[in-house]
């Protein structure tokens, strides 16, 4: 999925992951805080803001469609995402 950015929450579009795994990098700035939730589990995971980037490597069954959604709460805050099959932390 190409990166993705914005200032209000959305659901980003559907991916696919070719692999039984996919790595998240995101990051954010400004006073809100912003959470990303898969739709099955809707347990949010907080992005760091000021600066500090933020990698997650989720696990799903291989070529299985994936959804998430980006929350902001309290606040503005700027933020980017960006989805990249397989386990590639930095």
């Amino acid at each position: 999925m190409p990166e993705t950015a914005g200032e209000t929450g959305r659901e980003l579009p559907a991916f696919t992951p070719e692999e039984g795994s996919y790595t998240i990098y995101a990051s954010c700035d400004g006073k809100g805080e912003v959470s990303i939730v898969g739709r099955d589990s809707g347990k949010p995971h907080p992005i760091a803001c000021g600066g500090v980037l933020t990698v997650g490597v989720v696990h799903v069954e291989k070529e299985e469609e994936q959804h998430i959604r980006i929350e902001v709460v309290g606040g503005a805050a700027a933020w980017r995402v960006a989805v990249v099959s397989g386990d590639r932390q930095a």
